[in-house]
């Protein structure tokens, strides 16, 4: 049975905003991003999905890890996609597990360096940081409407997001949009 919306719980930030990319990996056709860093507290625990798209949390509701399944070129081209100009920090819980999603549309920009996954055609009325270039985009009553990777780097063998693991282990989780706050 598909959910007819996720839910989510939005609060004050408890901690810096973390590290995150997308690596899109060329010999599998899929597109990994990660959300923060695996660690004792970070770690799989359930996940909600489509055909296409898997949403992976911890076991407190945080998002860890999306696996976009589509092949990039089937990535509906919007020349006029950009950025949210403006994201805040946020403690995001999704409250939803185990269950199934209806399919999000899946938006790229002409050079496909970003991905917008959007699950409603809602109006968005604020945006959150995920991770330092994954941004959450939420309607009035808090629900989500779409989530914005950006920076995404081709990956051949996982060694683009291998070092990206390795360059943040046992580093502190600050980001340069919270270290310069």
């Amino acid at each position: 049975m598909t959910i007819e919306r996720i839910k989510l719980r939005i609060a004050t930030p408890i901690e810096p905003i973390v590290p995150g990319r997308g690596f899109y990996q060329l010999e599998e056709d899929a597109l990994y991003v990660q959300v923060g860093l695996f660690s004792a507290g970070r770690r799989f625990y359930s996940f909600l999905e489509s055909k296409n798209v898997l949403l992976d949390f911890d076991r407190l509701g945080r998002l860890i890890f999306i696996e976009v399944r589509a092949p990039r070129r089937q990535w509906k081209i919007d020349s006029d996609l950009k950025p949210p100009a403006v994201a805040q920090p946020a403690d995001i819980r999704w409250l939803n597990f185990r269950d199934t999603i209806a399919e999000p549309g899946l938006f790229t920009n002409c050079d496909k360096s970003s991905l917008l996954i959007r699950f409603s055609a809602e109006t968005t009325t604020h945006n959150y940081y995920l991770a330092d270039s994954i941004i959450l985009r939420v309607d009035a009553f808090n629900r989500p409407v779409s989530i914005w990777a950006d920076e995404i780097v081709d990956d051949l063998a996982g060694l683009e997001i291998a070092a990206f693991r390795k360059a943040f282990r046992g580093e502190p989780l600050l980001s340069p949009v919270t270290a310069s706050a």
